[in-house]
């Protein structure tokens, strides 16, 4: 299943079987991209795979209050205070949708060839059926969740725009998987905040 792109002020609700996936297009006035590609402390970390050290094919940076640490595939990602855009972006969506949340994951897709693989959020950190805010800024990258383990539920791709918001909660980290896939399009930066609540 497919969803490319939508007009203004909508949300779709993209998955409702085993947890909840809603997309608000155009969720956000302002592009924020040249704020927190200037003002983010990006890192290059690195993962251990067999024996091997590569780079993730991203860049990234973990913001959160006080006590907020957190950590996946044996990276521990280093704490930094939420700046002012930051704040700006999380009370929006607490105003409009009533979530709160004390940290996010940063990340920056620098051309095609970034992505993220095949995971769920769903670290013992972030506690059960956890909700997770995800922020999008700068170009469209194409967004896929597959079930972990009904094989008869399709695969579900998902176009997300600039300045766009997906919600997801339930038990969706638990049932799906998702990615952002690789391209060889040629394509511009695009950022990505994931906003949670450590536990």
């Amino acid at each position: 299943m497919q969803f490319g792109l939508f007009g203004e002020s909508q949300s779709l609700n993209i998955i409702e079987e085993d947890g909840e996936v809603i997309y608000y297009p155009n969720f956000f006035d302002e592009n924020f991209f040249s704020e927190l590609r200037d003002d983010i402390n990006w890192r290059q970390d690195q993962i251990t795979i067999y024996g091997k050290t590569h780079d993730i094919p991203r860049l990234q940076a973990w913001y959160g209050e006080e006590n907020t640490e957190y950590s996946y595939s044996g990276i521990k990602l280093v704490s930094n205070q939420f700046n002012q855009t930051l704040n700006t972006i999380r009370e929006r969506i607490s105003t409009q949708l009533g979530y709160e949340f004390n940290s996010c994951l940063c990340n920056l897709y620098r051309d095609g060839r970034d992505y993220a693989a095949w995971h769920s959020d769903d670290e013992k950190e972030l506690g059960k059926n956890p909700i997770i805010a995800s922020a999008s800024f700068g170009e469209t990258r194409k967004f896929i969740f597959k079930h972990k383990s009904n094989k008869g539920i399709a695969k579900v791709e998902l176009n997300v725009e600039d300045r766009s918001l997906i919600i997801m909660k339930g038990r969706l980290q638990h049932c799906w998987k998702h990615q952002i896939s690789k391209t060889s399009k040629k394509v511009d930066e695009r950022i990505n905040l994931t906003f949670r609540t450590i536990k």
